[in-house]
């Protein structure tokens, strides 16, 4: 290239040479013409043709093209988790995972400069196409795209789908499908071809790979790493299209053939024996509203120097407040396979052998529902899902990919008001709440960012340690509204009702000597990660209320994976293997002894802090 190009600057200067020879040209103009070729050929003598004619460098032309690329590839990829953290759907956390992936998209036209605006334009329209279901679904439902929602689409019905459909395709998501659509095509007409030397090349190619795969490569050397390995590229490929449409619907597979298998183990189990129900006023409306990582020593109801439940105190008088009731896990799915089943620390497989609390439910005659804002679909709530999938209706609300996301428990509310308006002679209700989970400043609104100080928290706390304290205490105090609301609206149907409302487990934060963890450990346990509230509210003719008239069954030590014997007694139900001494509302009730730990590892303890108790379990 560099020789064509000193070629035809000789041949410039020749041609107009023997054109002054045979006076076609004037001599001076001669000189005005050669001249400065010479000058310019000596002193940039490798400078191509092309760039001969250009007054723009070679290195900045590269720097354009490869900065043009990117943001090609960078819009297609992570605008729409841009959009998700903005409206704090979501965190930034996808934006920031879309960030650094989109990198990989320049390798193929690195590899291949010569083609580099063919190749970005054609990987363009393929990201594009791509990209649109995602984009279109957050302009309708302001969520992003996961294996959640696959789930959730997948499982509607014909009407759900065609109003999702209608939604899909109204004119305001055809004009954003066509503004969305501009920006790319703007973007690769900036792009040119690069001409980087090819070790330049080489040496950004294995600066991108290293950037994305050092870690999971890292891991993949470890012990059992390539799962471990694949579980990083995964989650973080998994926010940006195209992978997000192929891992989602791959995801969606995986964990839908293991509900499967679990509905059908479950289907399996053979219905209580001598089943019985206690006759009662129809209709009856039974109400089970499960919350997250909430610890009742940080709530007002039981005493916390901060204000944080002022609803539910202030109708205090139409609860029972239990004050003794401990978690018996402190992890959601291993909590609650105990809390819904038969299953508990002695025996906690029993859950795979004997009903849960909905086939009791359903045998009894009673229509079920599953109103859910925990997340849908991931590895970890396949067994939730399950759970869900034994009732006659569930309502899916969260497709979040991650926890540290925006999901509002207020959206509940909407869908629980219309199933208690369904005319069924009796149902049962289950409302899981995402409570305080961690991240716990993704719990709640602005309008509830209630507490700034460090007044009455614990001496010697540092700000992050005062400001994770406050943002927990703003979530219980959200919390507050929301098991409010859904005990108000109970009491508006003026039915014959029976409500409960317990966490699956609780967080300590900062509350144990010496104030500095925050979280759950079940190899290290503290009385924070078990003390749940435990919150029974029944309408004025609840025909079993005379058992929750003694006030001294608010202070007894109670293990809360018994929790079906208590409901049981309270609906009324009677059957073959009911143990009433396990029913903390029963004349007969034997306290428990709060024994915590993994049960399979056979390394349970009493908790500390609590009164211990000889067992009384039926081996």
């Amino acid at each position: 290239m560099y020789l064509t190009n000193f070629v035809w600057i000789h041949q410039s200067g020749i041609s107009l040479a023997n054109r002054c020879l045979h006076g076609r040209i004037s001599c001076k103009r001669f000189y005005r013409k050669v001249i400065p070729i010479l000058i310019f050929q000596r002193t940039y003598p490798v400078i191509p043709k092309k760039h001969f004619e250009s007054s723009q460098p070679v290195g900045d032309k590269n720097k354009h093209a490869i900065f043009w690329t990117y943001a090609l590839f960078w819009y297609l990829t992570g605008f729409t988790q841009l959009l998700v953290g903005l409206t704090r759907t979501g965190s930034f956390e996808g934006f920031k995972d879309s960030t650094i992936t989109a990198l990989l998209w320049l390798v193929p036209v690195l590899l291949l400069p010569k083609h580099a605006k063919k190749i970005a334009g054609i990987t363009g329209i393929f990201i594009w196409l791509m990209a649109l279901p995602g984009f279109g679904y957050f302009l309708v439902y302001r969520q992003e795209m996961t294996q959640s929602l696959i789930f959730i689409i997948f499982e509607s019905n014909k009407s759900e789908s065609t109003e999702y459909f209608q939604n899909y395709i109204s004119w305001g998501i055809a004009l954003g499908f066509v503004l969305f659509s501009m920006v790319p095509v703007y973007l690769w007409s900036r792009i040119t071809d690069i001409q980087l030397k090819q070790r330049s090349r080489y040496v950004i190619v294995a600066t991108i790979l290293t950037l994305i795969f050092a870690s999971p490569a890292y891991k993949a050397t470890q012990e059992n790493g390539l799962h471990l390995a694949f579980k990083t590229i995964d989650r973080h490929f998994a926010v940006s299209p195209p992978w997000q449409l192929f891992l989602g619907y791959w995801h969606y597979q995986q964990e839908l053939a293991e509900i499967e298998q679990n509905l059908l183990t479950f289907s399996k189990i053979p219905p209580l024996q001598h089943l019985t129900e206690q006759p009662k006023p129809l209709p009856t409306t039974i109400v089970l509203v499960i919350g997250e990582s909430t610890n009742r020593l940080h709530m007002g109801l039981y005493g916390y120097h901060r204000d944080t439940t002022p609803k539910l105190s202030s109708i205090q008088d139409e609860l029972k407040v239990f004050k003794n009731v401990f978690a018996s896990r402190p992890n959601t799915i291993e909590s609650l396979e105990q809390v819904l089943t038969f299953a508990d620390q002695q025996h906690p497989d029993l859950y795979k052998t004997n009903p849960s609390i909905i086939a009791m439910m359903k045998q009894a005659g009673y229509r079920s529902y599953w109103i859910t804002n925990q997340q849908t679909l991931t590895a970890r709530n396949t067994m939730l899902t399950t759970f869900a999938k034994q009732a006659d209706e569930q309502i899916f609300l969260n497709t979040s990919r991650r926890q540290n996301a925006y999901s509002y428990d207020e959206k509940v509310l909407a869908p629980y008001a219309d199933i208690l308006n369904k005319p069924d002679e009796k149902k049962l209700v289950v409302v899981h709440l995402l409570g305080t989970h961690m991240k716990y400043d993704y719990r709640y609104p602005k309008a509830y960012d209630f507490y700034h100080d460090a007044k009455g928290l614990p001496a010697g706390l540092n700000d992050h340690q005062i400001q994770t304290i406050n943002a927990y205490d703003n979530a219980i105090r959200y919390n507050d509204m929301v098991v409010y609301e859904l005990i108000n609206q109970l009491k508006l149907q003026n039915q014959h009702s029976l409500l409960f409302y317990f966490s699956d487990h609780g967080d300590d934060v900062f509350d144990s000597p010496s104030h500095d963890f925050q979280g759950r450990n079940e190899g290290r346990p503290t009385y924070a990660m078990y003390a749940i509230p435990f919150l029974v509210w029944n309408s004025p003719n609840w025909s079993h209320a005379d058992l929750l008239q003694p006030s001294e069954i608010l202070n007894r030590q109670f293990d809360n994976a018994d929790f079906i014997y208590t409901f049981s007694e309270l609906v009324g139900l009677g059957y073959e293997g009911f143990l009433p001494h396990e029913s903390v509302v029963n004349a007969g009730f034997l306290e428990d002894a709060i024994m915590v730990g993994n049960p399979y590892t056979k390394s349970l303890q009493q908790l500390a802090e609590t009164k211990h108790y000889p067992s009384h379990h039926v081996n």
